[in-house]
């Protein structure tokens, strides 16, 4: 397989090529999504934003965390959209469920809208991280959590994509752009994940969870 094709899709999929793609990274991210899922700590009537929701593949299993939950999915990928809406057609009417093309970092969302928001893998693709992570804290209701995973950069063990325009981070990376934003750290997991293959080969990817806060900040 063409690693090199493979890679020039993860950003932005797209044609006949970007849906096969997308159904491989199903399986590739079934680990990490799972994981990211449960740290969420999904209740009843929550509103739950998913930023980079490829083709919808998890979104049942998202609402079956509590009753009457509201997800909303966006993606830069239109084509992701027109896949997920057909994975998930059956939940369209339910009114529970939007999904629509948007760009992280200009949200047509209501200030604080939702009481939680995941992202996972996609820290690599943000143009400004900074303007990302302000609008994500923009549409977070107070107290509200955001959780970003993503597979850290180690020497010699990660998926060698930076020649293709993706930015990679270490945790100390991350933690220092947390610094530019207001939110507070909560939380941070490092996990060992179980065995994949990818391109022919056998790797043990470690992945990265941050647990984020919106705090309120009271005005003396």
């Amino acid at each position: 397989m063409d690693f090199e094709k493979i890679a020039k899709q993860l950003a932005n999929p797209s044609g006949e090529f970007g849906i096969n793609v997308a159904l491989g990274m199903n399986s590739m991210n079934a680990f990490i999504s799972k994981t990211t899922y449960d740290l969420l700590q999904i209740k009843d009537a929550e509103s739950v934003l998913e930023i980079g929701l490829g083709n919808g593949k998890f979104i049942e299993s998202i609402l079956a965390y509590g009753n009457r939950i509201s997800y909303t999915g966006i993606d830069i990928s239109e084509i992701m959209i027109t896949e997920a809406k057909k994975i998930n057609r059956h939940l369209l009417d339910t009114n529970h469920i939007d999904l629509f093309k948007a760009d992280v970092e200009k949200m047509s969302f209501w200030d604080e809208t939702f009481d939680k928001i995941c992202t996972i893998n996609t820290i690599y693709f943000w143009k400004n991280p900074s303007i990302a992570l302000k609008e994500m804290y923009r549409v977070l209701k107070p107290n509200g959590i955001l959780i970003v995973s993503f597979r850290p950069f180690i020497e010699g063990q990660t998926l060698d994509f930076t020649k293709y325009g993706f930015k990679e981070y270490r945790a100390e990376d991350f933690e220092a752009l947390m610094q530019q934003t207001n939110f507070k750290i909560i939380e941070k997991i490092d996990k060992i994940e179980p065995s994949i293959v990818f391109n022919g080969q056998i790797h043990n990817l470690s992945s990265l969870y941050f647990t984020l806060k919106k705090l309120v900040h009271k005005v003396r």
